[in-house]
């Protein structure tokens, strides 16, 4: 190859890279995140890890206000939303849910980060009439309305971390009920032997470039 091809096919190769660059920042842009909610809090966004995503047998993801560009951001309901894998997809995933737990009680709560755009201090909760949605502490009934337990599904089905979560309030089950796109993700009796995988879920690390605020997003 000669001096000149080689300029071109150098000139070539770094138009492409740039190309390449500029589809995968453009598939980035947060377009309804940004919409509802522009304002950013933060320079850096957090590790990840301390916000996992929650998904369900079939690698759906469960998701809240705006943290998925299928939940808009005064949608209070939590459901069951195409899979994100590897944290790329037209979808965008953005930041999930923040666990904290009471050492003696064993009880879970889940607060949405992306929640912060609409007061924040949401939780995952279920109502007396076995309504999942994310509330505030303050305007629930009982606390326990907002706590969630684990159990270890049956060894057949004891892979890939998946749990079954039981409210507090309702012993009842958390789980993905019918629908097309978007599946609503409710309360129903537990199948502790894993007769409904519906009412299995995992906490997932692996999302990357996930948007914590307009503009923000991890590596």
């Amino acid at each position: 190859m000669d001096t000149v091809s080689l300029s071109l096919y150098v000139t070539l190769l770094l138009a492409v890279v740039g190309f390449v660059r500029v589809v995968a920042n453009a598939e980035l842009k947060g377009t309804l995140l940004c919409s509802q909610c522009s304002k950013c809090d933060t320079s850096k966004c957090p590790p990840t890890e301390a916000y996992p995503h929650m998904t369900a047998w079939d690698d759906s993801l469960i998701a809240g206000a705006l943290q998925s560009d299928y939940v808009g951001i005064k949608d209070r309901g939590v459901y069951s939303v195409p899979s994100v894998k590897g944290g790329e997809s037209k979808y965008n995933a953005y930041y999930g849910w923040k666990s904290t737990s009471g050492s003696a009680s064993g009880y879970h709560r889940f607060s949405n980060y992306m929640d912060k755009c609409s007061g924040g201090q949401s939780y995952l909760s279920v109502d007396q009439h076995g309504i999942v949605a994310l509330r505030s502490l303050r305007s629930l009934k009982s606390l326990a309305q907002a706590d969630w337990k684990s159990y270890n599904p049956p060894k057949n089905l004891n892979h890939r971390e998946f749990r079954f979560w039981v409210s507090r309030s309702t012993g009842k089950c958390l789980t993905v009920f019918g629908g097309k796109t978007k599946k609503q993700v409710g309360v129903s009796d537990c199948k502790f032997k894993g007769s409904n995988p519906y009412q299995l879920f995992a906490f997932r690390f692996h999302y990357h470039k996930a948007f914590c605020c307009c503009g923000r997003y991890n590596e």
